[in-house]
């Protein structure tokens, strides 16, 4: 599905950025009037206090040429207001009181020189003209930035396009067929060279999944044919007159013949990504077929064996890759437990394998599911536990392993249908 998620955000940014810039502005304009107001009426005090000082050196009664000025020769004669609000507030200049008078005081040392300035407020007076005005300049710098925003959408799909006709391409190439020789439809820019890189790597991707491909094929192949001769020779073998040890011997050989062809089904399915047949199956039964195929640690006196699971128990899975599941996870129970007792139990949808052994190392807990991944003592390629990983991700099975010091305990959480 195509979206136009950057061009939206490249307008929705640049709109808010104009309206924001707007904002300010207003803000700063009356920030700027009001103190443009105050400095004015400042320096008319100031002015008056030039005049009042030269009468009062020439013992003339002062007299403020602004009628909105007085002096006042100590802070007892203030207005009661100034006087009061000067109490509070010592260092304050600007004062307003309750009924609505605005004052301005000046401290010439000796006496006061106050502007009672309600009358003469002009921002006050036009503060609703001012925000008209704003809101008119506003509206119009937003008429502005849609305009130029407009303008920018069409530009940058005009930009964006061979990025669009990329994207096609990738989304219409089959799955099976990774798109190629598509490069040279773009000019020799920017996406151009994009379009060329991108191209070489899904070259290299497309000749890495052939060899892949093919090496699956050729394994299915070369193996299967072996398998079916030694299968076949076991059989006749069978029928043969044979002593009980070599009964024995020859069981264990058919029954890693089994467990190998298991595997090559589960791993050539794996590696083509295959979608296995998934219907309820009895639990006990493969876990107990398991357990059999680890026939070397069953007679150690050291390890024993617990089993909590209801003969009737389904679970729903697809058997061959659950039986292969089991035999990486049950192993290893066993591989790893020198002295104790492996757990196998089932409740609320989940099978737990616990042991008794050394546990995981501290360096290999986090990277343990990784494929090649393995501890010193592990006599084996480090698959075992990566392969049981991506067996659950296919059958949906929810998968966690916690290892300390005292043993290892995993959970495979079954999906209830």
């Amino acid at each position: 599905m195509k979206t136009n998620q950057l061009r939206n955000r490249i307008i929705t940014h640049f709109i808010g950025l104009t309206l924001l810039m707007s904002v300010l502005y207003g803000i700063l304009s009356f920030v700027f009037a009001y103190n443009v107001e105050d400095r004015f009426f400042y320096l008319l005090l100031k002015d008056e206090q030039t005049t009042v000082q030269r009468q009062i050196a020439e013992n003339v009664t002062p007299d403020p040429k602004l009628d909105f000025i007085k002096y006042y020769p100590s802070v007892d004669v203030l207005p009661i207001q100034v006087k009061l609000a000067l109490q509070k507030t010592p260092n304050q200049r600007e004062f307003s009181t309750g009924d609505g008078l605005y004052y301005h005081l000046h401290d010439m040392q000796p006496g006061y020189l106050v502007a009672e300035v309600s009358d003469h407020l002009v921002v006050r007076q036009f503060k609703e003209e001012m925000i008209y005005l704003l809101f008119i300049l506003l509206s119009i710098l937003m008429l502005i930035s849609i305009a130029v925003a407009i303008t920018s959408h069409r530009l940058a799909k005009q930009l964006l396009k061979p990025l669009d006709k990329i994207m096609t391409i990738l989304d219409n190439a089959p799955v099976e067929k990774l798109p190629q020789d598509f490069a040279k439809q773009f000019k020799n820019d920017e996406i151009g060279t994009f379009a060329l890189t991108l191209e070489s790597a899904l070259a290299r991707i497309k000749a890495f999944i052939d060899r892949e491909q093919n090496f699956t094929r050729d394994v299915s192949h070369e193996l299967r044919t072996p398998i079916t001769i030694s299968q076949g020779a076991l059989t006749l073998l069978q029928k043969t007159t044979l002593d009980p040890q070599q009964k024995e011997l020859v069981q264990r050989i058919n029954n890693a013949q089994l467990q190998i062809e298991q595997s090559l089904e589960v791993l050539l399915a794996l590696a083509r990504e295959e979608k296995n047949t998934i219907m309820p199956c009895r639990l006990l039964p493969l876990v107990e077929d398991s357990i059999l195929q680890q026939y070397q640690y069953l007679a150690d006196p050291n390890i024993g064996i617990s089993i909590n699971i209801d003969k009737k128990q389904l679970v729903t899975a697809n058997q061959t890759q659950l039986i292969i599941l089991l035999n990486n996870l049950i192993g290893n129970a066993f591989k790893y437990t020198v002295h104790g007792i492996v757990n196998i139990s089932y409740y609320d949808n989940t099978l737990c394998i616990s042991d008794t052994g050394l546990g995981i190392c501290d360096t290999l807990r986090n990277s343990v599911l990784e494929a090649g991944v393995k501890g010193k003592q592990s006599t084996g390629l480090g698959q075992g536990l990566n392969i049981v990983k991506r067996l659950c991700e296919q059958l949906k099975i929810n998968f966690s392993i916690n290892s300390n010091s005292n043993g290892t305990a995993i959970k495979l959480k079954f999906t209830k249908k």
